[in-house]
C-alpha cells in the first residue's frame, strides 16, 4: 500500500525531527491509514483514492469552497493523517523490536518522555484530527459524494441515536 503523506506533509504541521530512516514513519502513517482514515472514508472511497489520488486533489489537499452563498474552507485528507500520523508516532514511535525483545532507544544523552507526556500529545493530536475531518466530512456531504454517502460513516438523521447508560 502506498502512503498518502510523507514526513514533508507532516513537518508543515508539526515539529518532526529530519532522518533519512523513515521506516519507523512510514508504519505509522500505513497504520494511520488503514486504523484511522479508512473508517472515516470508507472502504470504497478510501480504496478508489489510493488507486489514483491524482483524481482527488481536492479531497487531499483541501479547498476553499462555497455552497448557497456561503464560503468553507476543507483542509483536506493530508492534514487529517498528518495529525493522526504524528500522534501514533509520538506514542510508539520510540518502540523498536530487536531479537532480544522489544525495547526503547535511548543514548546518553537524553532520556526518554514520560508516559503520561506521550500520552498528552498523542490524544491532544488525535483530537485534533477528529476536529479537522470535521471540514473534510462536511465538504463531503456538501459536494454530495456519492462514494461517502454510500458509507457506513454517513450522517444518521438528526435525533435519531439514542445513548443507554447500562449500569
Amino acid at each position: 500500500m502506498q502512503p498518502l503523506i510523507t514526513r514533508n506533509d507532516i513537518a508543515r504541521y508539526r515539529q518532526i525531527s529530519k532522518t533519512p530512516n523513515d521506516a519507523k514513519l512510514n508504519e505509522m502513517i500505513l497504520d494511520a491509514q488503514l486504523l484511522d482514515l479508512q473508517p472515516l472514508l470508507g472502504e470504497n472511497l478510501f480504496n478508489k483514492i489510493l488507486a489514483s489520488p491524482e483524481d482527488y486533489t481536492e479531497l487531499l489537499d483541501g479547498c476553499v469552497y462555497d455552497k448557497d452563498g456561503i464560503s468553507y474552507t476543507s483542509y483536506g485528507v493530508k492534514m487529517v493523517l498528518a495529525y493522526y500520523t504524528y500522534a501514533r508516532y509520538m506514542m510508539f514511535g520510540s518502540v523498536t523490536d530487536t531479537p532480544y525483545s522489544v525495547v526503547e532507544k535511548l543514548n546518553s544523552e537524553s532520556r526518554p518522555a514520560e508516559a503520561s507526556s506521550k500520552k498528552s500529545i498523542y490524544q491532544n493530536n488525535r483530537d485534533a484530527a477528529n476536529k479537522l475531518w470535521q471540514s473534510v466530512h462536511n465538504w463531503l456531504l456538501r459536494t454530495n459524494n456519492e462514494d461517502y454517502k454510500k458509507s457506513c460513516n454517513a450522517p444518521a438523521a438528526q435525533g435519531s441515536m439514542r445513548f443507554t447508560k447500562i449500569s
